[in-house]
């Protein structure tokens, strides 16, 4: 009885600290949909950019949530990953370049190649898990993990740079860069980048990151403050994502898909797509691994693949972008 009360005593010293990580975990994972929404739904995709940042609000919410439910009692906190968004804008480039029709066919041909995406991860996923192949991620060679890594890091910087200032990054735009308009937007993007990489390397604490991006938010707002400048100067200068044509940012958009993607177009980008699923597979199984390290317990990775493919198939089905554990996330909650 007295080691049940303790152990009561103990939970409950401890539910203003969980509340606190998990608000935490919510307004990062906020942050990061909403920026990789500006990352898809950019260049012919910029007047969705409305649903797609909802729609990508929607999954992590789902995703963070399923995998509470279904790993949380191991300690692994989940959440969309950016190692796939950075194909992501590849998937829907092509998809959309297929496509026959007006704009709207296009974007939802986009969403979906997303959902072809999405519940195809959720289905390997979930046979590599069931078929207890989880082990695989030993045969993959140092140099494939080392370009994975590398690959992945790029694309990101890349679309970080179109987000900031709308300029595809291309040998022949590089010049675009040096424009004033431009290069205003790009040097307080490069500084925070640079900024978050020596906090993480220095500090090496999970809270860095959501500190960081806390206080880049108040710095932005005392620039805006002392300038003078007001909210409609702001946001008709390009620093702030949108405007948001509705309040309502999730819609149903993959029953819409059903009917009205160009269906062939998806099946035509087929090599983007498997490249993305491979992609996926590789940093789920990477992030098992780190999540072990960071829990300092073992973990059966065949479990963690069928629960992960479970959750991948039903945000896919709902127009999600894949999603499993999150190293970062796991870190700052342990």
């Amino acid at each position: 009885m007295a080691q049940r009360d303790t152990s009561r005593r103990r939970r409950i010293t401890g539910l203003p600290a969980l509340l606190v990580a998990g608000s935490i975990i919510g307004v990062i994972e906020t942050v990061v949909a909403a920026s990789l929404g500006a990352l898809v739904f950019s260049g012919s995709l910029q007047g969705f950019l409305t649903a797609g940042v909802g729609l990508y609000l929607g999954a992590a919410a789902l995703i963070l949530a399923l995998i509470a439910w279904l790993a949380g009692r191991r300690g692994v906190v989940g959440g969309i990953q950016v190692a796939v968004a950075a194909l992501l804008p590849a998937v829907a480039a092509t998809a959309v370049a297929k496509t026959f029709g007006s704009f709207d066919r296009g974007y939802l041909t986009a969403v979906g190649a997303t959902l072809v995406v999405t519940v195809l991860c959720g289905v390997v996923f979930w046979v590599l898990g069931w078929r207890r192949l989880g082990n695989f991620i030993r045969f993959v060679p140092y140099p494939v993990m080392g370009g994975f890594l590398a690959g992945t890091g790029w694309l990101l910087f890349k679309g970080g740079i179109e987000a900031s200032t709308g300029v595809v990054l291309h040998l022949r735009t590089v010049a675009d860069l040096t424009r004033q308009y431009d290069l205003v937007r790009l040097l307080p993007a490069l500084a925070f980048g640079v900024i978050l990489l020596l906090a993480v390397r220095i500090v090496k604490r999970p809270i860095v990151i959501p500190a960081v991006i806390g206080l880049g938010l108040v710095a932005f707002v005392a620039v805006a403050l002392a300038t003078g400048s007001s909210l409609e100067t702001i946001r008709a200068g390009g620093w702030l994502l949108g405007p948001f044509e509705t309040t309502r940012l999730w819609q149903p958009w993959t029953l819409r898909a059903l009917s009205g993607a160009d269906w062939l177009a998806v099946l035509e980008s087929w090599p983007v797509i498997l490249t993305a699923v491979f992609v996926a597979t590789l940093a789920l199984l990477f992030n098992v691994s780190g999540t072990e390290i960071v829990l300092d317990r073992d973990l059966d990775t065949n479990e963690e693949l069928r629960d992960s493919g479970v959750v991948n198939v039903i945000t896919g089905a709902l127009g999600g972008i894949p999603g499993y554990h999150a190293l970062s996330l796991t870190s700052l909650a342990e």
